[in-house]
């Protein structure tokens, strides 16, 4: 029966020459001890190469594999923000984005002016009687007196009015130093006399 520094020598000798008697490892204890002492002391340098060997290996793979996508892939494409590359043949270049065009804000529309209209104070001109006159009569109505005759084109005074009678509209107007009624509107809807724009 071999001693205990015996089985321990043969532990580490076995362990240096990396052999291995599992008998011996699991029953007696100076031979585990000697063997794992050993391997201990070596393991450090085997472990530092195995790390080395496990990273290289992994860097060429990371190579290989970025080698063989580039060539899939092919060139690289730089883009430009809102332009798709889809369709761009080689040598064709890019045209620049043209600028967004500045949203004019629309004009104010004017607001239309009312036109004018026979009220008191203003000023209207004869129209629609051909060759004839406006007659200026004393009151309202066909039956009043004529006092004056107003030909086309005459500018008159609205003083007062309106006023219907006989079917007729009526309006007391000025003419130079004369005042009286005239008809303004026919029953037909015929107009004597235009407004004009103050």
């Amino acid at each position: 029966m071999p001693t205990t520094s015996e089985m321990y020598e043969l532990g580490a000798a076995d362990a240096e020459r990396g052999e291995f008697n599992p008998f011996y490892y699991q029953h007696y204890y100076y031979y585990r001890l000697g063997y794992d002492s050993v391997r201990r002391r070596k393991r450090p340098r085997s472990v530092i190469i195995g790390s080395i060997l496990l990273i290289g290996s992994i860097g060429v793979l990371l190579i290989g594999a970025l080698v063989w996508l580039s060539s899939q892939l092919g060139p690289a494409v730089v883009t430009q923000t809102g332009i798709t590359p889809t369709g761009i043949t080689a040598g064709e270049t890019l045209s620049p984005i043209p600028p967004t065009p500045t949203i004019q804000p629309s004009p104010t529309p004017s607001p239309t002016p009312t036109p004018p209209t026979l009220q008191i104070g203003a000023r209207a001109v004869v129209v629609n009687i051909g060759e004839s006159t406006l007659r200026l009569r004393a009151s309202p109505g066909l039956t009043a007196r004529v006092i004056a005759r107003i030909p086309a084109g005459r500018e008159v005074v609205l003083l007062e009015g309106p006023v219907v009678a006989d079917g007729y509209t009526w309006w007391r107007v000025a003419v130079g130093s004369q005042s009286g009624w005239c008809a303004v509107t026919t029953p037909d809807g015929t107009n004597f006399l235009e407004p004009l724009a103050p």
